[in-house]
């Protein structure tokens, strides 16, 4: 009869760097402007990266729920750096010629879905040339939310992907 070996405890997994890394990834790739074209790509991608990065401290030992937690880290780092990213570029962009345009497709789109007029009323903050907090702000919860899920699905997908022919 062999001695069984007690089960080594595993390590203790280190979520900031592969967060960091992923969440600059998709942050600066899902903002800057052409290039977030492939949005939601990025966001998988970035919550990918990170999930990827993490197997290097276990490899092929994760679970899909730390696939998932370094995906949404990555995601809420993400929105740090896009809000970040965002504040320069709202200056650039958004100039008076581009709101007077913005302006008349608001008020187009509205009559063409009967719109009550309110509604282009409350869009009006956000409808203002150069920086605005309100924008950023919107944007911002928009990029986390939405982020933040997305980054989480490629961190699972990542881990299954890591994972296949092995049981957990």
């Amino acid at each position: 009869m062999e001695p069984t070996t007690p089960a080594q405890p595993q390590q203790e997994l280190a979520f900031l760097k592969p967060a960091i890394t992923g969440g600059i990834f998709l942050g600066v790739l899902a903002t800057i402007p052409f290039v977030n074209l492939g949005c939601c790509l990025w966001l998988l991608a970035g919550g990918g990266l990170a999930a990827f990065l993490l197997d290097k401290q276990r490899p092929k030992g994760l679970k899909p729920g730390d696939g998932a937690l370094a995906g949404v880290l990555s995601g809420l780092v993400g929105t740090i750096v896009s809000t970040l990213i965002n504040i320069p570029l709202q200056a650039v962009m958004y100039t008076p010629a581009s709101i007077a345009q913005l302006r008349e497709t608001l008020a187009q789109l509205a009559k063409d879905l009967s719109l009550p007029p309110d509604f282009v009323k409350s869009m009006e903050p956000m409808l203002t040339p150069g920086f605005s907090s309100m924008r950023l702000l919107m944007g911002a919860i928009s990029f986390s939310i939405i982020g933040g899920l997305l980054a989480m699905i490629g961190g699972i997908l990542t881990v299954a992907l890591l994972n296949r022919g092995k049981r957990i």
